[in-house]
C-alpha cells in the first residue's frame, strides 16, 4: 500500500447528455418511473407526468477502471439532500470493495435524473448492477430484477423481521425483487406560538376535526395552516394519508383499484372544509419547497412536511425555530393514525454480472442501517424492526424528535391498503389524488371529481 505512484483510476462519471436538470426537489422529488409492463411510449409518457424533464436520453459513459481480474460493482444511486450522506456512502462502498476484493462505483444522480439513468441501463442491457428506487417499489421494474429473497429472508430472520407493509414495497408474486432500505418520515411541524395565540394546544390526541376547528381560528389571526393541493409530490404525501385516516381507499388489498366511494367523498368533504377555512389559496399552486418557505417564514401554523423545514429554520430563522415543534398526524375515524411516508429501496439488474456480490453489498447496507441514518442526520428511517431500539442515532438525542422514534408504527406506503403496483405508482406520479382534491377545492362536486379520479386511475 507504500508508495503507490499510479493514479487511481477515478470512479466519477462522466455524463453526455443531451438534456438534463441537476434541480431534486428537496425531499426526494418525484417517482421514478420505469419501464416494466410499459411501452417506451407509455414510460416517457409516465415520466413527464412525473416531473423529470425526461426529453432525451442520458447516457452514462465510464473511463476503464478495473484491473486484471477485479470483479466491479456499479451502482445507480439517489443524489441525498444531505451531503454527509453521500460522503457516508462513498467510505461504505470502498470499504465494502475492500473487504471483497473487488473495486465499487457509485453514481451520484439528482432526482430529475435517476428514472432516465435507469432506462439506459435498462435499454442497453448494462451500465450499473445495483439501482436506487426512490419512492417506488419493485413492482414497477419485476421484469429486470434479480430475486433477493435470500437476503430480505436473511436480514429479516437477524433483525426481528420487516415493518408491517415492507412487503408490499419488494415483494411481487411471492418472490422479494427489491430490499426496502429506508423511509422519509412526514410528521406534522406546527408553530406552538401561533397556537397558544388562539389559545390552543395540540396533543397526541388531537383529531383530523378537531384541527379543522383550530384552523379556523389560525386563520383568522393570520396564520394558516398550509398542506399543499397542487401538482407536486409532497401534495401525494400529505393527502393519501388523510384519506387512509377516513379509510378512503383507492385499492383492495390485492392491489385492484376499488374506490370506497362513499369515504373517498368525505374525505373530500372534509378536504374541502380545510382549504376554505383554514388555508389561503396559494397551497393550490405549491412545490415542494413552498410549505419549508411558508413555516420558516413564521407566517404558517402548520406543514405536512419532513425534518428538512425544521432543520432549515434553525439555520434561517431562529426566533421561529424555538417555537416550532414536530407533533403526531391528527387521528382519523374510530382514532385512526395513519403516517406517510417517500420510501427508498434498492434493486439489482438481472443483467448483472456480479449479482452475488451485489446481494452481499445490499445486505451489508441494510445490516448498518443505523450508521446511515446517522448520516443522513435522522432522514433515513430503517425498516428492520430490530434497528429500533431506542434511543435511536440523531432522532433520540434531539428532544424535538423523539417522538419520531415510534413514526414507523402507523406508517403505510403508496397503494394502500394493497401492494405499491404499477397503477399505485403511476396514481402518485400523475398526481391523480392531488388533481382530485384541488377540483373540489375549487368548487367541483366531491362525487364528480371521484369519479373523474377513478376514470383517469382505470385509464392508465
Amino acid at each position: 500500500m507504500k508508495n503507490r505512484k499510479k493514479k487511481r483510476p477515478s470512479r466519477k462519471t462522466q455524463a453526455i447528455e443531451i438534456h438534463r436538470s441537476d434541480l431534486a426537489a428537496p425531499v426526494g422529488g418525484p417517482v421514478d418511473p420505469g419501464p416494466s409492463g410499459l411501452g417506451r411510449r407509455d414510460f416517457l409518457k409516465l415520466s413527464l407526468a412525473a416531473g423529470v424533464g425526461l426529453a432525451a436520453p442520458m447516457m452514462f459513459v465510464r473511463k476503464a477502471s478495473a484491473q486484471g481480474g477485479e470483479r466491479v460493482l456499479k451502482v445507480v444511486q439517489w443524489k441525498h439532500f444531505v451531503p454527509d450522506y453521500d460522503k457516508y456512502f462513498d467510505v461504505f462502498a470502498k470499504e465494502f470493495g475492500e473487504k471483497h476484493k473487488a473495486k465499487v462505483e457509485v453514481d451520484y444522480v439528482a432526482t430529475a435524473d435517476l428514472p432516465t439513468a435507469i432506462a439506459a441501463d435498462i435499454s442497453r442491457g448494462g451500465g450499473h448492477d445495483v439501482f436506487h428506487l426512490n419512492g417506488t417499489g419493485a413492482w414497477l421494474y419485476d421484469k429486470v430484477l434479480v430475486d433477493v429473497s435470500d437476503i430480505a429472508n436473511r436480514l429479516s430472520k437477524e433483525f426481528g423481521g420487516w415493518l408491517r407493509d415492507s412487503q408490499s414495497i419488494g415483494v411481487v408474486n411471492g418472490r422479494w425483487l427489491a430490499i426496502p432500505s429506508w423511509f422519509i418520515s412526514f410528521p406534522l411541524l406546527i408553530n406552538k406560538a401561533h397556537f397558544a395565540e388562539v389559545g390552543e394546544t395540540y396533543t397526541d390526541k388531537t383529531t383530523w376535526q378537531q384541527l379543522l376547528a383550530m384552523g379556523r381560528k389560525l386563520k383568522k389571526a393570520g396564520h394558516p395552516l398550509g398542506i399543499p393541493i397542487s401538482q407536486t409530490p409532497d401534495s401525494n404525501d400529505n393527502l393519501l394519508p388523510l384519506m387512509w385516516a377516513f379509510k378512503a381507499y383507492t385499492f383492495d388489498k390485492n392491489g385492484n383499484i376499488s374506490f370506497r366511494k362513499k369515504e373517498v367523498v368525505e374525505s373530500l368533504k372534509f378536504g374541502k372544509a380545510l382549504f376554505d377555512e383554514t388555508m389561503t389559496d396559494e397551497v393550490l399552486s405549491w412545490d415542494d419547497t413552498s410549505n419549508n418557505r411558508f413555516i420558516i417564514s413564521g407566517k404558517g401554523a402548520l406543514v405536512n412536511n419532513p425534518i428538512s423545514a425544521y432543520r432549515t429554520a434553525a439555520k434561517d430563522n431562529p426566533d421561529v425555530y424555538r417555537n416550532l415543534e414536530i407533533v403526531k398526524t391528527p387521528l382519523g375515524i374510530g382514532g385512526l393514525r395513519v403516517n406517510g411516508a417517500r420510501t427508498m429501496s434498492y434493486g439489482i439488474y438481472n443483467f448483472s454480472k456480479v449479482q452475488d456480490l451485489a446481494k452481499e453489498f445490499l445486505y451489508t447496507m441494510n445490516r448498518e442501517g443505523l450508521q446511515g441514518m446517522e448520516a443522513s442526520t435522522g432522514y433515513n428511517h430503517p425498516f428492520l424492526n430490530a434497528l429500533y431500539k431506542k434511543p435511536m442515532p440523531v432522532i433520540g438525542r434531539e428532544p424535538k424528535l423523539q417522538l419520531l422514534e415510534d413514526y414507523h408504527k402507523d406508517v403505510r406506503f403508496i397503494g394502500f391498503p394493497g401492494p405499491m403496483t404499477k397503477t399505485a405508482t403511476a396514481m402518485y406520479a400523475k398526481f391523480i389524488i392531488p388533481t382530485m382534491f384541488a377540483e373540489v377545492a375549487k368548487g367541483k362536486n366531491p362525487r364528480a371529481a371521484m369519479e373523474d379520479a377513478e376514470k383517469k386511475l382505470r385509464a392508465v
